[in-house]
């Protein structure tokens, strides 16, 4: 798997994925399609405002009486859908979305802060969309401009009054991708590069406020692959040392302060201690059930969900520091066109 240009704007491989329009505002960006070029292979969505057929049986699915915030769920991003929807936490019954967030374009990889609020990173705007939490589904409540390129992933202790690392697939221009740094008052205003970052794909904070960082070193596949460290979220940035990926992907934070990071080349899953410069393996690779690059852990961190791109689907697995074994998978409201991609638990794993 590997990442999607906006240069390339069709489908090379299974992986990030990255919108075909420059930055826009989100009024002339909110419905997917107005002004932009669609990826060959896929249906357009919601065209100048149009809804497809994917999105009426979508709406079908969701009846008034459960169109409303419950308190927890899972969120779930298809990048060629125009609605970020939530669905059950636990969903072994394969049961449909209970709310959505609507009017979003080219959304990779979802994240979920420690008071809620959900982040949507927008790949077709080049905005950063921020949901009221604790519950699901809420309210809009800032609209950041990524003014230094196309946003991949978000993480942050709390977005609406503190720092959040945005990663950039690509910077503005076409050059190499970075960690951009941001708030929902003051905007993004510092950008982090090194050279060993080609494309950025996953980014994890720590409650400390250390940032984390998946790129892949060349174009081909997503290689060459480093986990970058920026100690306080801040400065140049060092590759830690011991990273065993074959290949770039998700990154998030256990209960134990662990590092459970993908790789989309491989389709491996690892558990990683430390890594402020030195990982040490603490598990894995654990063979993925689909083909998926995001997944996120619950508030417990016993289960682990990522979407499965290839399927049309959201594998559930157990997880354990030690362990990580597939569970079960849904697919209702889903569609392997749409390119389901991101998920996100609210509540989230506390570290």
């Amino acid at each position: 798997m590997r990442l999607f240009t906006s240069a390339l704007c069709s489908v090379v491989a299974i992986g990030l994925i990255s919108g075909c329009a420059g930055n826009m505002s989100p009024s002339s960006s909110a419905l997917p399609g107005a002004g932009q070029q669609f990826r060959t292979g896929f249906t357009p969505v919601n065209v100048m405002g149009v809804p497809t057929r994917a999105e009426q049986v979508l709406h079908s699915i969701l009846q008034p009486d459960v169109m409303r915030n419950a308190s927890s769920g899972l969120y779930v991003s298809e990048f060629d859908a125009s609605d970020v929807y939530g669905y059950p936490a636990a969903n072994k019954g394969n049961k449909g979305p209970t709310c959505m967030v609507p009017n979003v374009s080219y959304v990779n990889g979802i994240g979920v802060d420690g008071a809620g609020n959900l982040m949507a990173p927008d790949g077709g705007a080049s905005y950063l969309l921020l949901y009221k939490g604790p519950g699901m589904c809420g309210k809009s409540f800032g609209e950041i401009a990524d003014t230094y390129g196309q946003p991949s992933d978000a993480a942050s202790t709390n977005a609406a009054t503190g720092k959040i690392a945005l990663a950039n697939i690509f910077d503005t221009g076409k050059t190499p991708g970075s960690l951009s740094i941001c708030t929902n008052k003051g905007g993004c205003t510092t950008n982090l590069t090194n050279s060993k970052i080609y494309e950025a794909g996953g980014v994890a904070m720590s409650t400390k406020g250390d940032c984390w960082l998946s790129a892949s070193g060349v174009e081909s596949g997503g290689t060459s692959p480093s986990l970058m460290y920026f100690k306080g979220c801040a400065g140049k940035g060092a590759a830690a040392t011991g990273f065993k990926n074959t290949g770039y992907g998700n990154l998030d934070i256990d209960s134990k302060g662990n590092i459970v990071s993908t790789d989309s080349v491989a389709e491996t899953i690892y558990v990683y201690s430390g890594c402020a410069t030195a990982c040490k393996v603490v598990s894995g690779p654990f063979k993925m059930h689909g083909q998926s690059f995001f997944g996120k852990l619950n508030s417990t961190s016993t289960a682990y969900a990522m979407a499965d791109i290839a399927n049309g689907a959201v594998d559930v697995y157990t997880y354990s520091p030690t362990k990580i074994k597939y569970s079960y998978s849904f697919t209702k409201g889903l569609a392997a066109s749409l390119v389901p991609i991101g998920t996100a638990y609210n509540p989230r794993s506390k570290e």
